[in-house]
């Protein structure tokens, strides 16, 4: 049986960099009274001052529906591309050129030179950034991960505390 291994550690939120921090005696007053960790503090701040649009889901059939035009040439180059940079052996010619009939009699019908093809709303997750078609979808992914950074935090602190009580209890 082979399993994937379960992911250590909390998920991967951005890219993590060193710095180093000069603040006056005041900020670092500050960022300790808040409790929390310098990370956790600046990022708080910076989400403080950005505005966080808020998003209605529409019912399906009120979406707006935006028409995007995409040129045939631009489809046959992708099909270089893909068979370019792919690992995986190249089909026979019979496979491909069954696959981009398929491809170009439903994008560009009656051998259209532009495929017109509509795009709806997404719903941009502000916990992963991931994209979703609606709100319910949005929210009903984000609930685990909310929950696992839930119970890491909790831990974090506890952690945290008994760091801080070992401290008090050696002066």
């Amino acid at each position: 049986m082979n399993e994937k291994p379960r992911p250590v550690g909390r998920p991967p939120q951005g890219i993590t960099k060193k710095v180093s921090l000069t603040l006056t005696e005041e900020e670092w007053h500050e960022i300790d009274q808040s409790g929390k960790t310098v990370a956790a503090f600046l990022k708080d701040k910076m989400k403080k001052n950005v505005p966080v649009p808020i998003l209605v889901q529409r019912p399906e059939w009120e979406q707006e529906r935006n028409p995007v035009t995409y040129p045939r040439r631009h489809a046959e180059e992708q099909w270089d591309i893909h068979w370019r940079f792919s690992d995986k052996p190249l089909p026979p010619d019979d496979i491909i050129e069954a696959a981009k009939q398929s491809m170009y009699q439903i994008l560009f019908p009656d051998q259209a030179e532009n495929a017109v093809v509509e795009t709806r709303d997404q719903y941009v997750c502000p916990f992963t950034g991931k994209r979703f078609g609606s709100m319910d979808k949005l929210v009903s992914s984000a609930i685990p991960t909310l929950v696992q950074w839930a119970i890491a935090k909790k831990r974090r602190d506890a952690e945290r505390q008994a760091a801080k009580e070992r401290e008090k209890g050696q002066k």
